[in-house]
């Protein structure tokens, strides 16, 4: 148990009012009653001096030091939020209220604290506590932390009014043990305890109130009934690993069911364990390490090889696209030379043609004229001539229409032969761009098969440097005979010297890596302008 003792400061409610803390349990876990007590100067309704005490639980905790905590109090109206120093040598003490007024720090230091475990049932008693002319109406506060008990443990805290050296409000604090004890087991006990002062106590079972009569040299004088503000039933004391922790947070979780065998082999051969519970985690949490470095080797193999094997479909797809490609062009090229072919015919056949009218329609015209000549129309008597007449129209107009078909025809190929060649151009481009893909491809494809390569090699060394170091820490300890902490230490170097030749390895790796992709993107970047200048 831990007692401490301070002074209450809160606005104009509380000024210089000697302030009481109890600890039951020393240390505080969540769930511990916290016991407080002070008076208020004038409270809230104008009433001056009146008592308040509060029971409060521990509602979370926080570590603030290795000894040291700040645990908060939640109470029906005010709050506390209490931090310890000096491994619970003072408190240091912030009191709120629901408006989110706050008090400033409030000092408390230790008194009192238990030096063996308590058994006994701890009473706390409080009340008022006047004493000839030093105090009127003061808070008091007295506690029997292990129960009644000859030479068993008395606290009595209160407050002068004025004490003899003219200091106002001075707590006075008495620890000392019980004497002259009678009534144990009875509904009626008695006691007495000297310090400075001889006092004289009677609790009462029925009212389980505390009567106190205080003696100096002649004057005798009842200083205050004590009411029962708290008592401890103690339980036999049982030691808890578990250390302070904080309160619990609902949440939801996604579960499964554990897997029905084990996984791994139980070692039922003999092992080095070592002695100690934490030399036995220590070495526990160096072997997790060393699973977890082995987890992770594994785990970037299959991430390299995944890579790896994306990059092989990849290759594939775009081969297989390339194909189909080249394919297509060669239908197109195919179609477009054949449509060439039929187009240099036809002009070919469209010149003769033109050719062909333009004599004929230069012949026909000269004969028209004659025809067309009202002299000679006159002359004519045969209806031989009049039908050559009309013939010869006809095959001049059979053979305009020729012509304009034929240029038509030609306008056609002309631009089927343009669309053509647009897809040609347009496919040549895709094959410019799947060139430089696939050449980019086949370039990671390559680093990848290196950096696995690598891997599978720089695994092989350091599983070979991990038994070389492995043996000749065996040899030595079997020579040397060497300790524990010192098979740490080697062991602590074997692993700062593997991290180091991964470090070294992925940055001399990567660094080879950005120096072949710069390489190879220069060359096909040359390649495809190359290549775009030659197909135009």
């Amino acid at each position: 148990m831990f007692v401490y003792q301070g002074k209450l400061n809160w606005y104009s409610y509380a000024s210089e009012e000697t302030f009481a803390i109890v600890l039951p349990n020393g240390p505080v876990r969540v769930g511990d009653s916290v016991y407080l007590f002070s008076q208020w100067t004038k409270d809230g309704q104008g009433s001056q001096k009146k008592n308040w005490f509060d029971t409060i639980l521990v509602d979370s905790i926080t570590q603030t030091q290795a000894t040291d905590v700040t645990f908060y109090l939640k109470g029906a109206y005010y709050s506390f939020e209490v931090t310890t120093t000096g491994s619970y040598d003072g408190l240091s003490v912030i009191m709120k209220n629901p408006t989110n007024a706050v008090s400033k720090p409030m000092p408390l230091k230790r008194i009192w604290k238990s030096d063996k475990v308590l058994t006994g049932t701890t009473r706390i008693w409080t009340g008022k506590f006047s004493w000839m002319h030093f105090a009127k109406d003061e808070p008091a506060i007295f506690i029997v932390p292990d129960g009644f008990g000859e030479d068993k443990p008395i606290l009595s805290l209160w407050q002068y009014t004025k004490d003899s050296a003219g200091k106002l409000k001075d707590p006075s604090f008495r620890d000392a043990v019980q004497k002259s004890v009678s009534g144990i087991d009875t509904d009626v006990v008695e006691f007495t305890y000297h310090s400075y002062y001889d006092i004289s106590c009677t609790w009462e079972a029925t009212t389980d109130q505390l009567a106190v009569r205080v003696k100096e040299g002649g004057h005798d004088e009842d200083v205050g009934s004590m009411i029962r503000s708290a008592i401890i039933e103690r339980k036999p004391h049982s030691h808890d690993f578990a250390p302070p922790e904080v309160a619990p947070k609902k949440a939801e979780v996604e579960v499964r069911l554990p897997q029905a065998q084990a996984s791994l082999p139980r070692i039922l051969t003999p092992l080095p364990f070592p002695t100690g519970l934490l030399e036995t985690l220590a070495h526990t949490a160096a072997f997790v390490d060393q699973a977890g470095y082995l987890a992770k080797y594994a785990q970037d193999v299959c991430i390299y090889l995944d890579s790896y094997h994306t990059l092989l479909h990849q290759v594939e797809g775009l081969k297989a696209d390339n194909t189909n490609l080249y394919n297509t062009k060669k239908d197109l090229t195919r179609d477009r030379d054949a449509a060439k072919a039929e187009a240099k015919q036809l002009k070919a056949n469209l010149d003769n043609a033109v050719a062909g009218a333009k004599k004929a329609e230069e012949d026909h015209q000269k004969k028209l004229d004659k025809l067309n000549d009202e002299k000679y129309h006159e002359q004519l008597k045969d209806e031989k001539d009049r039908n050559t007449l009309l013939r010869t129209r006809g095959e001049r107009d059979t053979l305009k229409n020729q012509v304009t078909t034929l240029k038509q025809k030609v306008a056609d190929k002309d631009v089927e032969i343009a669309s053509l060649t647009s897809n040609i151009d347009a496919l040549e481009q895709k094959f410019i761009k799947r060139d430089i893909t696939i050449a980019r491809l086949n370039v990671e494809l390559g680093i990848q098969k290196s950096k696995n390569d690598a891997l599978f090699k720089k695994n092989g060394e350091l599983i070979a440097i991990q038994q070389k170091l492995e043996a000749s820490e065996k040899e030595l300890q079997a020579q040397l005979g060497i300790s524990n902490d010192s098979a740490a230490r080697l062991q602590k170097q074997l692993d700062e010297a593997n991290k180091k030749i991964v470090d070294l390895t992925q940055q001399n790796e990567i660094a080879e890596e950005r120096a072949k992709i710069a390489e190879q993107g220069e060359a096909l970047a040359r390649s495809a302008l190359n290549r775009l200048g030659k197909s135009k």
